[in-house]
C-alpha cells in the first residue's frame, strides 16, 4: 500500500498548494496555460526490478525476484488544459526501455550451477508504455518561472526480456535455452514535482521529477530447459517502479 499512499499523497499536497494560492493576493498575476508538449529522459528502475543476484543451485531450481533492470531511456507526448489560475487536468504518454544488466553474472551463475565449462547469456529488453490522465498544478513563481506538480493514474503494459543461454561444455555445444518474453497490462500510477520556464510568450521548458509505479503479474514460458537446476523463472510478479527524470519543451495556448 505505501506506492498508493505516495500517489495520495502528492495529490493531497497538490490540492493544499492550490487551496494556498486561490487565497493569497499574489502580485504576480499568472495563469496556467493549456499545452501541449514533448519530453525526453531518464528512467531509474529501484527494487527488486534494479538488483542482480549470483544465483546457484545444483540441486533444484531457484525462483529469483531480481529484475536485472538497468536505466533506460524514456520518452512522452504530453499536454493539459487549465479551467482556473492554478489547476487543470490533462495526461501523458510515454514508452521506456530498459536494458539486462550483469548478463556476465547471470552466466557465473548458470556455469556454477550446471558444472560446465562455459555459458553465454544474451538478452532483449524491457519495454513499457503508459497512458495516464490526471491532474496538474501550476504554482508560479515569477512572470516567467512557475513550479508544477502532477498526479497521474491509468494503465502500462509493460514486457519483460527475452533471455537465451548457451550451454556449452567439454568442447561441445550442448544447446539453448530461453527464458521468453512475456507482456502484461496493469494499473499504474505516476506523481511528481518540476518547474515551467517561458522561454517566449508561448514556449516553454519543463523540467520533471517523477515516482512511477506498477505491478503487472507476468507469467513466462521457458524453452529447451534439460537442467533442474539455478535459476528457473515462471512467473514474475514485483512492482516495476522508480523516478523518472525528464526534460521538455511545451507549446503554450496563449494569447497572442
Amino acid at each position: 500500500m505505501r506506492p498508493l499512499k505516495i500517489f495520495m499523497l502528492i495529490t493531497a499536497m497538490g490540492t493544499c498548494f492550490y487551496s494556498s494560492a486561490q487565497q493569497k493576493d499574489s502580485s504576480v498575476q499568472h495563469k496556467g496555460p493549456s499545452f501541449i508538449g514533448i519530453t525526453g529522459g531518464i528512467s531509474l528502475p529501484t527494487g527488486n526490478w534494479a538488483k542482480s543476484n549470483y544465483v546457484v543451485s545444483t540441486t533444484g531450481y531457484v525462483d529469483d525476484p531480481a529484475g536485472y533492470a538497468s536505466s533506460g531511456p524514456i520518452i512522452g507526448l504530453e499536454g493539459a488544459y487549465f479551467f482556473s489560475k492554478n489547476i487543470g487536468v490533462g495526461g501523458i504518454f510515454s514508452y521506456a526501455t530498459y536494458k539486462v544488466k550483469d548478463l556476465d553474472m547471470l552466466s557465473g551463475g548458470y556455469q556454477e550451477s550446471f558444472d560446465v565449462d562455459q555459458v553465454t547469456t544474451t538478452a532483449t529488453s524491457y519495454q513499457s508504455w503508459s497512458l495516464m490522465p490526471g491532474l496538474y498544478f501550476d504554482f508560479p513563481l515569477t512572470h516567467r518561472l512557475s513550479a508544477t506538480a502532477r498526479a497521474l493514474a491509468g494503465i502500462t503494459n509493460s514486457s519483460t526480456p527475452r533471455i537465451s543461454v548457451d550451454v556449452e561444455d567439454g568442447g561441445i555445444d550442448d544447446g539453448t535455452f530461453e527464458q521468453k518474453s512475456a507482456s502484461k497490462t496493469a494499473f499504474g500510477f505516476e506523481a511528481g514535482i518540476g518547474l515551467n520556464y517561458r522561454i517566449t510568450k508561448c514556449f516553454a521548458i519543463i523540467l520533471h521529477g517523477d515516482y512511477f509505479y506498477s505491478k503487472p503479474d507476468f507469467t513466462i514460458e521457458n524453452t529447451q530447459r534439460n537442467n533442474s537446476a539455478g535459476r528457473y523463472v515462471t512467473e514474475y510478479n514485483q512492482p516495476l517502479a522508480g523516478i523518472n527524470v525528464s526534460l521538455g519543451v511545451a507549446y503554450l495556448f496563449c494569447k497572442k
